[in-house]
């Protein structure tokens, strides 16, 4: 059969730089802040079809979209007949939102498919995601630095959950979404022997380690508000790095680095500090991806991967993957396929 591809789906990935509230005693949990960056993405083309068809990729990415593709056309009740050539994916329990992400783009893709008309908007709030941050879906809508402003304990989420186990709890207010500077650049170190915490993993986690001290959370609190913030309005890229690196060492963050599997990471992240070019060495979510950044317009890619490669192997690292990128300010993108 004749290869029916119509469109061509590409979506942001996110780096999440901590959850703000594990406390809850002023009647919300949650709050997130994170970044919308270009890649790596996910990224494949699709068109109609009278059955299910994923080509492209390796087998573990076209199990995914096959999974995917089954829940979305339950959620949407629609037949799973689509044709999906995969060209990209985000790779998996890094701390890139790769679930999220593939989700979403599946939805947009049936909706596009059978013509449903639904928002973009409409299919976040029907994707099952955002129970515990809303930063990947909003990565998706929007893309830039985004902010959220968590679940009230009263009316929406009773208790800390990862998303998978907060369905009903809903999205998350977005406080604010700004644009990230084109000149700041950002490089990641993804390991290739460590993950973050997924599934039960992930639910066993928080529970043992909620609530935490309030006096952290207005610690973490103040810092994003009255540093980070302001560094970023300002176009400060050495403050935006410090207040990255003063994240990791309170409230929510700090746990997940004394985690025994995130633990040998610490050279990595030490890597990033002592890397002259590089502002802030950060874990995304659960890990296991670093991030740090650097101004573009004095160091190209080359130059920050390679001087962070070198240190890397000076403090003795665990293997893993270093590449350069940017921030997406605007989100998904769909188009036709010429």
């Amino acid at each position: 059969m004749c290869s029916t591809l119509t469109h061509r789906i590409s979506t942001p990935s996110r780096l999440h730089f901590t959850l703000i509230d594990m406390n809850g005693e002023l009647g919300r949990v949650d709050g997130s802040l994170g970044l919308s960056i270009q890649y790596p993405g996910v990224s494949f083309e699709f068109g109609p079809h009278d059955q299910t068809v994923v080509r492209g990729g390796v087998p573990a990415e076209q199990e995914l979209v096959l999974e995917e593709v089954a829940e979305s056309s339950k959620i949407l009740q629609v037949e799973p007949c689509i044709e999906v050539a995969i060209h990209q994916m985000i790779p998996p329990h890094q701390g890139l939102g790769s679930g999220t992400q593939t989700r979403l783009a599946v939805l947009c893709a049936l909706n596009q498919r059978f013509a449903l008309g639904y928002p973009l908007s409409k299919l976040g709030a029907m994707s099952r995601r955002g129970g515990t941050s809303g930063i990947g879906i909003n990565a998706f809508l929007n893309g830039g630095l985004l902010l959220d402003g968590g679940h009230s304990v009263s009316g929406q989420k009773k208790s800390f959950a990862p998303s998978r186990f907060a369905t009903k709890a809903g999205q998350p207010p977005l406080l604010m979404r700004a644009d990230f500077p084109r000149t700041w650049g950002i490089v990641l170190f993804i390991p290739s022997r460590h993950q973050g915490l997924s599934g039960q993993d992930e639910l066993d986690f928080m529970i043992a380690n909620t609530p935490i001290p309030l006096d952290e959370v207005q610690a973490t609190s103040h810092i994003i508000l009255m540093r980070l913030l302001p560094a970023l309005r300002e176009l400060d890229l050495e403050t935006f790095g410090a207040c990255v690196n003063a994240i990791q060492d309170v409230g929510w963050k700090r746990r997940h680095w004394i985690r025994s599997d995130i633990e040998p990471l610490q050279s990595a992240r030490s890597a990033f500090n002592a890397t002259a070019e590089i502002h802030g060495g950060g874990l995304s979510s659960t890990g296991a991806t670093i991030f740090g950044f650097f101004d573009a317009t004095k160091s190209s890619d080359d130059e920050v991967a390679g001087s962070l490669r070198r240190e890397l192997r000076n403090s003795d690292a665990a293997p893993g993957q270093v590449l350069c990128t940017r921030a997406n300010n605007s989100g998904m993108n769909l188009a036709s396929v010429a």
